[in-house]
This record gives structure tokens, sequence and C-alpha cells, in this order.
């Protein structure tokens, strides 16, 4: 009997240590795969820190980096559907994890498609809007705290990314056929002769009220589908972050002559404001990057980039770096 149950464990031992070598291979396959599949990509992005909570069933849809206390934010949802949280990762490193309540409330619960800030304000998207938050409230908060948002500010459209860039708020929705359509008047032919599914309003700064917006656009981009993310470089170009499912990323960057706009788009007040279309004609940077990038963020001359492939919910990631935030010169 002894001699069986030697023979089994060694047996069993092989089997196992050829499987995790088999983990091994693939393991490394897939980075390497990443690395020259994506290597333009690569050869410019550096890694800066680890996402947070990615073991803990966040999905990370957007992050921001906060002037005020040179802190950056992270927001999501969960997988189990319960309040979707912000992670702050502060100065030295420590991460907190924020909470959000409703104006009536109730806690929030929704996708976290985006996060933005500036001197007075948070502006975390919801359905059919966007929230405010008083920054002194966040940037005093202690670990898990839940936040007041003090009103919900209604859209046109459930935004799916948004940023504030010279004291603009950009916010624009999401197109992928079939799963997420839009309206459409945001179906848009450009010059170039190219559709274009999607929209994204900029939003004036109130004059009269500091921190806060106007609610009729200064003007309206007309982008293409699958955007998760914008803001604008160092020297101008609008970026915009594409992807969806296990299909490359896109970093696009456009040079745009906003003092030649393409027509006029009609909002959903009736008025008409300028138009321009994002296409070929001014597009002047294409970045292909790895699958499931989300929200992006300009921060001193570099595009800093988040995934949601390393979340528990699609796992991959975590095999190939992508729990990282990343940064590029664009």
């Amino acid at each position: 009997m002894a001699a069986h149950s030697h023979r089994a464990l060694k047996i069993a031992g092989i089997i196992l240590a050829s499987i995790v070598g088999i983990a091994v291979v693939a393991v490394l396959a897939l980075n390497l795969y990443m690395r020259i599949a994506f290597a333009s990509y690569f050869e410019q992005a550096e890694a800066q820190f680890e996402i947070p909570g990615l073991n803990s069933g966040f999905v990370p849809q957007d992050l921001d980096h906060v002037e005020a206390d040179d802190s950056w934010l992270f927001s999501g949802y969960m997988t189990d559907g319960s309040p979707s949280p912000l992670y702050r990762r502060t100065a030295d490193g420590t991460v907190q994890t924020l909470y959000v309540t409703l104006p009536d409330g109730s806690p929030y619960t929704d996708h976290g498609s985006a996060i933005t800030t500036n001197e007075e304000f948070a502006y975390l998207a919801c359905e059919g809007g966007y929230l405010t938050i008083p920054m002194d409230t966040l940037v005093f908060a202690e670990d898990g705290q839940s936040l007041q948002a003090t009103e919900m500010v209604n859209l046109d459209f459930t935004p799916a990314f948004m940023n504030i860039e010279d004291d603009q708020l950009l916010a624009g929705n999401f197109y992928y056929p079939g799963d997420y359509e839009t309206p459409a008047n945001h179906h848009i032919i450009t010059p170039d002769g190219t559709e274009n599914p999607a929209i994204m309003y900029a939003f004036p700064q109130d004059p009269q009220t500091p921190g806060r917006f106007l609610a009729t656009p200064d003007n309206v981009f007309s982008i293409p589908g699958m955007v998760q993310g914008t803001c604008l470089s160092s020297d101008g170009k609008l970026v915009l972050s594409t992807s969806y499912g296990i299909a490359p990323s896109h970093l696009l960057a456009y040079q745009v002559d906003l003092g030649d706009p393409d027509g006029t788009f009609t909002i959903g007040s009736g008025e008409e404001v300028p138009l321009f279309c994002l296409d070929s004609r001014n597009l002047a940077i294409d970045i292909a990057g790895p699958p499931m990038q989300e929200g992006i963020e300009s921060h001193e001359g570099k595009v800093y980039t988040t995934d949601e492939s390393a979340s528990n919910k699609y796992l991959f990631g975590k095999l190939c770096g992508a729990g990282q935030v990343y940064a590029l010169p664009l």
C-alpha cells in the first residue's frame, strides 16, 4: 500500500508541476503578445501606481487628479450591485474607500462612469446627468465616510465620460451597436464621409457661481463610437479613449480648430450651438493599446489611463500588468 501511495503522490506531483508550468508559459505568452501587439503604446507608457480596489469586486471606470491636495480619485461600480465606492489615493500613497449619498438620502449604486473635479466641486456621473459633491467634504473625508451629494444636474443623456478642461465641463455618451444605442440626431455624417454615432457637450463655467457650469453648451463635438474618456493634451489636442470588450483600445488625439465649426447642432432646449466633427481631417494621433482602457486624465504633460480588465469581473488583466495606471506623453 505504501508503494502505491508513494507512486500516486509522485504522479500527482508531476501533474501539478505540469499544470503550474503550463500556467507560467501561458502568462509569459500573454505578456509577450501584449508587448508585441501594442509595442507603440508600451514604448511610451510608464506604470505609475496600482489601480485601487481591483481585488474587492470594484470595476474601475474613471480617474481624476485632484489639484487641491495632489490626490487621485477612482470611480466605478461593484459587481454585486452594492454601493459604488470612490477610491481616493492620497499624495503619500494611502488609499481610502469613500461612498456617496444621493440628495434624497439613498446610496449611490450607479456605474461610476466618470469623476472630475475643480476647486469647488467633484462631479460624479449618474443616470441622466451628474451629481455635485462639495470638495471640502471630499478633501477632508476619512476612510469609509459617505459623501453627501448636494444636487443632481439633469442632461439630455446619461454621460459615459466627463472631464473638466479649460473651465469647461466635457460630457459625452457611448455608442456600441445593439448594446448601447444613441438618439438618431447624435448620428452625424462628418465632412470626410464617415458616420459618428455619439456626441460630446462642452459646458462653459457659470460666471455667477464659482465652480458650476451653465446648462447650455458652448459647442458640441460629433465623436466616434465606444468613447470611454476624454481630456486635453498639454499642447491642446482633444484626446479620446475608445474601447469595448477584448478589442484593442485606442487613444485618439484630434487637433480641432475651434474657430472653424462644421455647422450647428440643435440641443434639447431647441437652441443651436456650433458643431465640430472629429474625423480623419483632424485626427493627429492614434495609439492602439491593451483592451478595456477606460477613463483618462491629463496631468503634468502626460495622459494617464485606467483599465478595467484586471478587476475580478474580467481577471485576464491581472496576468499582463493591466492593474496599473499608465502615463503617456501625448
